[in-house]
């Protein structure tokens, strides 16, 4: 079952290639996002954002190493109950730590995604006057290997066209 599903995968492409001559648009969506002015504001903020959340924790970090030098050169004469309170608050203090560095890490791939949710549904806003092409492949990296299953006559790249992007008259094609 698998080598049926597998070999009809293979050939769909070729199928639809000889149904006439269709025209596919290959592009590289990173390259076309990378290019768009709100991708780098969006960058900029996500970095402000990302700075904040390191010197927080630079700050979290330096109060543990703190407490735990003062543990460290008193920990063999403290009675054993305050032994036990100190290294107790050494290791509340860094699972707090852990914490916050997983809570900054979901905030910054929260506003991420927020961040570029605009951008992308904009690109694909920039895709709709493509209405010559049949499809539209997308490529993340490596646009130069769609080769291995199109001919040059079969896609055009046209990645290069979003970066003549005219804000005011859209892409131009």
């Amino acid at each position: 079952m698998k080598k049926i599903i597998i070999a009809l995968l293979m050939f769909l492409p070729f199928t639809v290639m000889a149904q006439g001559n269709l025209k596919i648009g290959v592009f590289n969506s990173q390259e076309v996002i990378t290019i768009m002015p709100e991708y780098n504001s969006a960058m900029s903020e996500l970095e402000k954002m990302n700075l904040t959340f390191q010197t927080e924790a630079k700050k979290l970090q330096e109060e543990f190493e703190k407490k735990y030098q003062e543990y460290a050169t008193t920990a063999e004469t403290l009675e054993p109950a305050i032994r036990q309170y100190k290294e107790t608050e050494l290791a509340r203090l860094q699972q707090s730590i852990q914490e916050f560095a997983t809570n900054a890490e979901n905030n910054i791939k929260k506003k991420q995604q927020e961040l570029m949710m605009p951008i992308i549904n904009k690109m694909v806003v920039m895709l709709e006057p493509m209405e010559d092409f049949e499809e539209m492949i997308e490529v993340c990296t490596g646009v130069e290997n769609y080769g291995d299953f199109l001919t040059e006559k079969e896609a055009e790249h046209i990645t290069d066209h979003f970066v003549n992007y005219d804000k005011t008259r859209g892409p131009k094609w």
